[in-house]
C-alpha cells in the first residue's frame, strides 16, 4: 500500500462550481505528495460530468504527484446522498491515507503533511488538528468573509470526542492500514452526524492522536444563504428529527466497545477491558476529569 493520501470531496450542484474550484485549489496546493482527489458527485448527467471536467481538470494540468478521479453516485435512493457519497469515496480509496473535504471548505498548504507526520510518528490510526470558522455572506458575484473564529467547538482529546463531536469533517486524516476494513463504511440512510458516527467507530478500535489540536489546518466556511445544509439539486434537506439523531448517537456510545489498545492510551485508572464508549465517559465524569465544556 503506497503512502498516497486520497482526499474525498463531495459535490452535488454545478451552480457551486466557483466554491468547488476554490476547494480544489487548496488541495492542489498541498505540500504532501502523492495525493489523489476522489471527487464523488450526486446523480450528474453526462452533460453535467462533461461540464465539470472541463471546469476543474485544468487545475491539475502540469501538477506532479497529484491526480483526479471522479465517481458519480447514480442510485435513486437515498434522496439525500451525503452519506452515500462519503461511503462511495471510501470504497474508491487507493492509498494508505485518506481524508474528507466538502466542496465549500478549504485547507492550508501544510495540512496533510502535518497530519500524516503525526500518524507516522505516533502509530495512531487517525490524527486530528483544528480548523478555523469563517462566517461568509454569499452574493451572486462574490463571497464576503464577515467573521473569523479560531476555534469552533470545545474539545481536546479522545474522551472529549467520545462525549461530543468537536472535529469538523476536514480536520483529520485516517491511516487505513491501522483501521479494520469493516469499520470504514457508513450507514447511507443517515443524513446527519454521519461523520461523527464513523469517528466513534474508528476511535473505539484504533489509537488516535490529538497533538495538533489548536493548530489550524484549514477553514470551515459557514454560509449565510443556508447552502451548508442543502441535500441535493439546491433543495433543502428533509425535516430532521434531532432528538432521534441524539438517541442514535447515544445508542452508538452504549453499544460500541473500546479496544484494549485504545483503553491503554487513556489516563484514568480502573478502566477494564472492552468497556463501552459510554462506560468510559461515565468513569471520567465520576473522576471529575471530563472536560466540562464538552
Amino acid at each position: 500500500m503506497s503512502d498516497q493520501i486520497d482526499c474525498i470531496v463531495r459535490f452535488h450542484d454545478l451552480r457551486r462550481l466557483p466554491e468547488l474550484n476554490r476547494c480544489l485549489f487548496s488541495v492542489v496546493g498541498q505540500s504532501y505528495r502523492p495525493l489523489r482527489v476522489v471527487l464523488v458527485v450526486q446523480r450528474f448527467s453526462d452533460a453535467d460530468l462533461a461540464a465539470l471536467r472541463a471546469n476543474i481538470e485544468p487545475l491539475f494540468d502540469g501538477e506532479d504527484g497529484i491526480s483526479l478521479s471522479i465517481f458519480n453516485f447514480t442510485e435513486p435512493e437515498p434522496t439525500d446522498a451525503r452519506s452515500a457519497l462519503m461511503d462511495l469515496g471510501i470504497h474508491r480509496v487507493e492509498g494508505r491515507y485518506f481524508a474528507f473535504l466538502d466542496y465549500d471548505d478549504t485547507l492550508y498548504p501544510e495540512a496533510y503533511e502535518f497530519l500524516i507526520g503525526q500518524l507516522k510518528h505516533s502509530g495512531a490510526g487517525i490524527a486530528f488538528a483544528s480548523v478555523r470558522l469563517m462566517s461568509l455572506d454569499i452574493f451572486p458575484d462574490f463571497i464576503y468573509t464577515r467573521e473569523k473564529l479560531d476555534r469552533i467547538f470545545p474539545g481536546a482529546d479522545l474522551v472529549d470526542l467520545f462525549n461530543r463531536n468537536f472535529a469538523p469533517l476536514h480536520s483529520y486524516v485516517i491511516d487505513r492500514s491501522r483501521v479494520p476494513a469493516n469499520v470504514l463504511t457508513l450507514e447511507t440512510s443517515r443524513t446527519l452526524e454521519e461523520d461523527y458516527d464513523l469517528l466513534l467507530r474508528i476511535c473505539a478500535v484504533t489509537p488516535s492522536n490529538f497533538t495538533l489540536i489548536g493548530t489550524q489546518i484549514g477553514d470551515y466556511n459557514f454560509k449565510s444563504d443556508g447552502s451548508n445544509t442543502v441535500a441535493s439539486e439546491g433543495q433543502p434537506r428533509p425535516q430532521v428529527d434531532y432528538d432521534e439523531i441524539k438517541l442514535a448517537m447515544e445508542l452508538r456510545r452504549r453499544t460500541t466497545r473500546v479496544s484494549n489498545a485504545v483503553i491503554e492510551t487513556l489516563d484514568l485508572g480502573g478502566l477494564t477491558d472492552q468497556m463501552t464508549i459510554r462506560e468510559i465517559i461515565n468513569a471520567y465524569s465520576r473522576a471529575g476529569k471530563l472536560n466540562k465544556a464538552s
